[in-house]
């Protein structure tokens, strides 16, 4: 079957996770066919939608044979741990820097509720650990096979050190998670995803330019869906990248309180999406990547380099 909405290949689906009740902001790739697998499931608080677009296209998690991490942020991988409980069977592939926060959350979790504080069950429900039997690791430089066919995987630091690239050579389709940031369907516009807390500017340029190397025909977003015009969406994201590390930077030169620099970034992004946007898709952009949280992360970058 083809995913006729967003124009997938045959026997790639999308379903729509609808975050906190909101469409197109965390989505989860479903692998079809021989022995299906899904690509970052989302927080364990869209379960319940996720089992919906599930049954939508004729599956439940019973199904399923395994779970393809893109990393372990709470938005991608948060629900791993409670489909694996309930689910045995499942497989997990994640980078082998990620697989210990999800065999042993404790840390990550800690480090999230300092950000997140008391909405971290609202925004993402439970983060139950992994058995490390389940884990298959990874670090770039693999092929697997799942659902009938033939992934490459490729190490892809930069929005995270645990990040993981996933290309479908037969068809052209790469998993990016957030290495090409945040694009709402039938938008041009991209908008960076720079969350503490390991941003790496350079290797993220690394990344990109292995990533056009690749010559890949779409590129498959979890916030939200495919890309079809890969160099364009990547040099526009990358633009915006550097836009808003040099705002950043400048503004801790200046010493500005953190009030100001984050709304400083807030007004670049307001003004990066011009008239295209409409409210709805303006709140889409944000519910799937909070630049507050960006400013955050790019500011630890620079700090970094500053101590270093």
């Amino acid at each position: 079957m083809t995913d006729d909405r967003y124009g997938l290949p045959e026997n790639i689906a999308l379903v729509d996770d609808y975050h906190l009740g909101r469409p197109q902001v965390v989505g989860t790739y479903v692998l079809l066919g021989e022995n299906p697998v899904i690509v970052d499931p989302g927080p364990a608080s869209v379960l319940p939608n996720l089992e919906t677009g599930l049954r939508q296209i004729g599956l439940e998690f019973s199904d399923l044979h395994g779970i393809v991490l893109s990393h372990i942020h709470l938005d991608h991988a948060g629900a791993t741990g409670s489909l694996v409980r309930y689910f045995p069977h499942l497989k997990v592939y994640v980078h082998h820097r990620g697989a210990p926060h999800l065999i042993a959350p404790d840390k990550l979790l800690r480090s999230a509720t300092r950000i997140y504080g008391g909405q971290m069950d609202y925004l993402w429900g439970e983060f139950l650990p992994v058995p490390v039997e389940a884990v298959v690791t990874l670090g770039g430089g693999e092929t697997i096979r799942v659902a009938g066919r033939t992934l490459r995987v490729f190490d892809a630091p930069g929005h995270a050190s645990h990040h993981l690239i996933y290309l479908d050579e037969a068809t052209g389709a790469a998993w990016v998670g957030d290495t090409t940031g945040l694009r709402m369907p039938g938008y041009t516009y991209v908008r960076p995803a720079t969350p503490p807390p390991d941003i790496d500017l350079e290797a993220w340029r690394r990344t990109l330019d292995m990533l056009l190397a690749l010559k890949p025909r779409m590129l498959l977003l979890t916030h939200f869906g495919p890309a079809h015009d890969p160099e364009r969406h990547i040099a526009e994201m990358w633009e915006h990248t550097m836009r808003w590390a040099e705002t950043v930077r400048a503004g801790l030169e200046r010493g500005d309180d953190e009030a100001t620099a984050a709304a400083q970034l807030a007004a670049l992004a307001d003004a990066e999406m011009g008239v295209e946007a409409n409210e709805a898709v303006r709140q889409q952009y944000a519910q799937a990547g909070a630049v507050e949280m960006s400013w955050h992360g790019l500011a630890r970058y620079w700090r970094k380099k500053m101590e270093a």
